[in-house]
């Protein structure tokens, strides 16, 4: 993929095409992507839940097919990370834009992404622990405190015993507290060498990632995670922050860059080799060599997706119409950092509200996924929400500024929020 600076396209020859500039008004269908994404998400785990419960009559075959689709939904989390990349860069894109300086101030994003982001996950864990508590009781070891400590501190990808302990989603939050934080070497990277190198770079600390924690398990037999790694999605998370470039017209990207069909088989094709890989020996070059191409191929997929989805949102605007479904989904997304925080949560108790009488699919479907979708709309209204109020009152004049940096699994809810070039 070659990416070309505006300044500098004539000259070039490649035939490229200017990605017309943000309309005015929210991205209705980036929030609407997040829905999808999150939706999928809850599906992965609820459904999951019924594996051993399969009819022994017609009805096992339209159940098997909604066990195999969902069974995808994890991938959502790489479109998460896509458009995290996309909010996030957001801010300094619209000032390039606009011929204002593009300067991020350290201090002043870590207060905004803390005060809005932290509370409610700190909620969260603590309805974990309490839940925790009353069903199984709390044994406070020294392995407790640890896991209590490295969640705390977001640092609980990079353990296997800390991974998953908690919450099994909590990795991705810890991923993108991370890649936060590497996006301040992101905005010098780009800065220096451009994009294309820049790219390049993401690329390789993955690989190189995946080195490192074959040489700790080789020296010392302790196991480093590389999936749950910053390192390891960093590329896709890069991905985000071309597309909204693009959109401001910043850079231009080619036609493909915005295929729905391309961008569609890229995310089927990285699905069918997740689906390969474990009938592939490991320690193989080829299964090292598919992992290594798996994740960044679903980010690709989505960058693609976001850039037509981006293109899109001006053609509904012009119509001043916007597709039923699309709206839908875009509800959804406004509370979807909600949604993923405590979807787990729901699903744990889901026994408590189970109706007994229907199948397990119609009660995931019917009961469960619904329950999961209540709950986290009321989380978001009392334990989201007013802190979002909090963090844009807080900055005063930075008000828009702070609107616009959205959490890295919802769209940003309040009114005034704008997309502008």
């Amino acid at each position: 993929m070659r990416i070309y600076n505006v300044d500098s396209i004539q000259k070039r020859t490649l035939k490229a095409i200017k990605t017309e500039a943000l309309p005015g008004g929210r991205l209705t269908s980036i929030d609407a992507l997040r829905g999808i994404a999150a939706l999928g998400v809850v599906l992965y785990h609820a459904v999951s839940q019924t594996a051993g419960a399969i009819p022994n009559n017609l009805f096992q075959y339209p159940v098997r097919l909604i066990q195999f689709l969902s069974s995808f939904g994890y991938v959502g989390v790489f479109l998460f990370f896509v458009i995290s990349g996309f909010c996030i860069h957001l801010q300094w894109a619209r000032a390039r834009a606009a011929g204002q300086p593009q300067q991020i101030k350290f201090g002043e994003f870590w207060k905004r992404r803390l005060r809005r982001l932290y509370p409610p996950y700190l909620i969260t864990l603590a309805l974990f622990w309490i839940m925790t508590a009353l069903s199984a009781g709390i044994n406070v070891t020294h392995f407790f405190v640890y896991d209590v400590v490295m969640h705390l501190l977001m640092l609980h990808n990079l353990d296997p015993h800390t991974c998953y302990s908690i919450n099994g989603v909590f990795w991705t939050l810890a991923v993108e507290e991370q890649l936060y934080l590497a996006y301040f070497l992101l905005l010098y990277l780009r800065g220096r060498w451009g994009w294309a190198p820049t790219l390049v770079i993401c690329g390789l600390a993955r690989v190189g990632w995946f080195l490192f924690s074959h040489h700790v398990w080789v020296a010392t037999g302790a196991g480093v995670p590389v999936p749950e790694a910053a390192a390891s999605h960093w590329l896709t998370w890069a991905l985000g922050a071309i597309a909204v470039e693009a959109a401001f017209g910043l850079v231009k990207l080619p036609r493909w860059c915005r295929n729905v069909w391309l961008g569609g088989l890229v995310v089927v094709t990285a699905s069918a080799i997740s689906v390969t890989l474990p009938l592939i020996p490991k320690d193989t070059l080829v299964h090292d060599f598919g992992w290594l191409l798996m994740h960044p191929m679903w980010g690709i997929g989505f960058f693609i997706l976001v850039n037509r989805a981006v293109q899109a949102e001006k053609a509904w605007l012009t119509a001043l119409r916007r597709p039923r479904l699309v709206t839908a989904f875009a509800s959804l997304g406004v509370f979807s950092y909600s949604l993923y925080l405590t979807h787990e949560l729901v699903i744990m108790q889901s026994w408590w509200f189970a109706v007994t009488w229907l199948p397990p699919m119609l009660n995931t479907l019917l009961v469960v996924t619904p329950a999961t979708i209540a709950f986290a709309w009321l989380f978001f209204q009392f334990c989201e929400k007013p802190y979002m109020r909090k963090t844009a009152e807080a900055g005063g004049s930075r008000r828009k500024q702070e609107q616009e940096e959205e959490a890295p699994l919802e769209p940003s809810v309040l009114a005034s929020s704008e997309y502008q070039t």
